[in-house]
């Protein structure tokens, strides 16, 4: 591992681990007090990704999601090697978080598992996920700006949080389910964000496409 990407993967793993350790903190600490709320749920998903790509962008350029990871590298913005590393990174940290939260708060981890709602079809809830990722992974493909990624986190987590919990995050999902032991769904909370992930890369690489064509076609506008 050379150091350029040691320090990458510190950096993924402390991002996710703040991530998880905030947002899955504020699930937990709202299944105790009931004063959060949806909203104050999604606010601290969505600007604890604004804080941490602020904090740690320059770094590693602060992925804190393995689909995230590998549509960068899809895209030839991280090398095959380096989203290894960092996918690895991702996991550790989720899954360290998750461990630090046990340790506060015991089984109420359970409450931060990502599960599908009992009134919604396992389809709608994969779908749901699919396509909360495709806007995620589409957003970051053409922008690095952490106020705008943030808004899209809150976003998505407002809407899909009470549905599916809005992970579009494999290690945010994988973290609390492995230390405390809930498997259901996971499945789920890996295939849906990936197929996101790939539709959000096919769409950019369109998009870019006609773009290029455009210019070539208006080379003064």
């Amino acid at each position: 591992m050379s150091k350029l990407i040691g320090k990458g993967f510190i950096s993924e793993a402390i991002g996710v681990f703040t991530l998880v350790f905030i947002g899955v903190g504020a699930i937990i600490v709202n299944q105790r007090t009931h004063e959060i709320g949806n909203f104050g749920i999604a606010l601290a998903f969505g600007l604890s990704v604004t804080l941490i790509i602020s904090s740690i962008s320059k770094v590693s350029g602060a992925h804190l999601n393995p689909i995230v990871t590998l549509s960068l590298c899809a895209t030839g913005k991280c090398s095959s090697k380096c989203a290894i590393y960092y996918m690895v990174a991702q996991v550790i940290g989720a899954c360290l978080a998750s461990a630090a939260l046990y340790f506060l708060f015991g089984d109420l981890l359970r409450f931060g598992v990502t599960v599908v709602s009992e009134d919604l079809k396992l389809i709608d809830g994969f779908i749901i996920e699919l396509i909360m990722s495709f806007f995620l992974v589409l957003t970051v493909l053409h922008t690095a700006n952490a106020f705008i990624i943030g808004i899209v986190v809150f976003l998505d987590a407002f809407i899909g949080g009470s549905l599916t919990g809005a992970s579009m995050n494999p290690a945010r999902s994988f973290g609390p389910a492995m230390v405390s032991n809930h498997w259901e769904y996971q499945w789920l909370y890996w295939i849906a964000p990936l197929a996101g992930a790939m539709l959000a890369t096919i769409v950019y690489y369109l998009i870019r496409e006609k773009y290029q064509n455009d210019n070539q076609l208006n080379p003064l506008s």
